[in-house]
């Protein structure tokens, strides 16, 4: 694995707290996630360097030994997995020129699998990401076995807590856009947001009660809006407490619109419905289109389960698979970040030399830019790190 050296300088520089022992089991697993683009372990083992000096000509446990170097290192329990991937959120947003207003995705995919006992487990992992190109950029990914949540704290207080992680490790003067969909409109999580005077975009379902100023009482859905049309509800309360409308003031954006950058694509229709997005934004053009970023992450979900497999991972502890993703993460942001065309890492016209028709995702040309250099540029890797 030719990059390895490369991967291994990157993590020194942005993870000194790691002992070395951890931080070269760190740029093992991530050089090796690069090389197989799997999660499977025994095909990552298979990646890792053996002995140049056998005291057997032909050992029959090679492999077996690998496996167990890995196994070892995914199950430490002094390797935190959050801390390591908050370590590296300021040098990968640097990396994206520092810009002003930063949209942070978040959303949970959940999957079953088999373990070689029989046994079942279900898992839902937590990421929260960047989306930038059709694709997102993972910041963090954690899992969690779904009938067996952290006993001491809630799913809400866990995306909370994961998510108010991952603001406080952005630079100064980076200013993030919140971006989920219904799965996270809940009252406490809008109130959550509200609270930390965080920007805010949110997706409502229809039915949803507003009461507006002069306390006039109407549900989502029932405003007539027509395709093509935009409005803006400004501080209107939003949701009942026992009959009563809440305390809580948001904008309502009602958005039944498509930018015009995305009329023309044969791949994203008119949406069949109106879209209705609480925000702390000022105006509803602006929440649509940041609402559209947020689909992004979705397609990163199925980068995830279907070129990297962790649909099929056969991990049965959550926290053992949270170290896993957490090398998946490094290896994923490095790849996008190669694939963005403000980090410079692309030879000119390279989409045309890997796509011959239609579009080809950043992580596919970061892929075959991989294989053409057989190294990670500098370019897509923290500033700090040798040569960087």
């Amino acid at each position: 694995m030719s990059w390895y050296y490369r991967a291994r300088a990157a993590i020194d520089a942005v993870a000194p707290f790691l002992v070395t022992t951890q931080q070269t089991n760190l740029a093992l697993l991530v050089s090796a996630i690069l090389k197989k683009q799997t999660l499977c372990l025994s095909e990552l083992a298979r990646a890792y360097p053996a002995p140049k000096e056998r005291r057997v000509a032909a050992p029959k446990h090679c492999l077996l030994h690998r496996l167990k170097r890995l196994w070892r290192f995914t199950d430490n329990e002094k390797v935190d997995a959050l801390a390591v991937q908050v370590a590296f959120i300021p040098h990968t947003v640097a990396r994206l020129g520092h810009p002003r207003l930063v949209g942070l995705a978040i959303d949970w995919t959940m999957f079953d699998t088999t373990l070689p006992s029989g046994e079942r487990m279900r898992y839902q992992v937590l990421r929260i990401a960047v989306p930038r190109k059709g694709r997102a950029l993972p910041l963090v990914q954690l899992s969690y076995d779904r009938d067996h949540l952290p006993p001491e704290r809630s799913q809400n207080q866990l995306e909370q807590e994961t998510l108010l992680a991952v603001i406080e490790a952005l630079p100064a003067g980076v200013r993030p856009v919140v971006l989920a969909d219904r799965g996270f409109q809940r009252a406490g999580f809008l109130t959550w947001l509200e609270y930390r005077g965080l920007d805010y975009v949110v997706r409502l379902s229809k039915g949803a009660c507003i009461t507006e100023a002069d306390g006039r009482r109407w549900k989502l859905g029932e405003e007539a809006l027509k395709p093509g049309e935009l409005r803006l509800c400004e501080r209107v309360r939003y949701g009942l407490y026992h009959g009563r409308p809440r305390e809580l003031f948001v904008n309502v954006a009602l958005c039944w619109w498509v930018p015009k950058s995305r009329s023309t694509d044969p791949r994203g229709g008119f949406p069949e419905e109106p879209w209705y997005l609480a925000t702390s934004l000022k105006d509803a053009k602006s929440a649509a289109n940041w609402y559209w970023h947020r689909g992004w992450i979705e397609q990163s979900f199925k980068d995830a389960k279907g070129r990297f497999g962790l649909a099929r991972v056969q991990i049965g502890c959550p926290e053992r698979l949270s170290r896993l993703l957490m090398a998946l993460t490094i290896a994923l942001s490095w790849l996008t970040l190669m694939g963005l065309p403000e980090v410079g890492a692309m030879p000119r016209r390279w989409h045309a030399t890997v796509a011959q028709r239609g579009r080809a995702s950043v992580v596919s040309l970061a892929l075959e830019l991989l294989d053409h250099l057989q190294d990670l540029p500098l370019s897509c890797l923290p500033r700090s790190s040798a040569g960087g």
